[in-house]
């Protein structure tokens, strides 16, 4: 929800330590920078860390591999059954 907001709200600015949210624009505009100076923006934010999920218990690991290979055999079939044959 709070994604949809504009990156200078007030609700933004208070839950992103007082900064506005940057929106595509401006990571552009900073990896332009970064590009021909070389260096990194100084107000550029870190990208947010991706912890490991400690509600995965092996057991909800192996389905969501069994659910991730479900899947790709079922867009492979997809794949092949539309392919013209010569």
């Amino acid at each position: 929800m709070i994604q949809d907001l504009p990156g200078d709200a007030r609700i933004v600015k208070h839950f992103n330590d007082g900064r506005p949210r940057w929106d595509d624009h401006a990571y552009l505009l900073s990896d332009v920078v970064h590009v021909l100076s070389g260096k990194e923006h100084p107000a550029r934010p870190n990208p947010r860390k991706q912890g490991i999920d400690v509600r995965e218990t092996p057991e909800r690991a192996r389905l969501r591999r069994q659910r991730i290979a479900a899947k790709r055999r079922r867009e492979k079939r997809a794949l092949t059954s539309t392919q013209p044959s010569d």
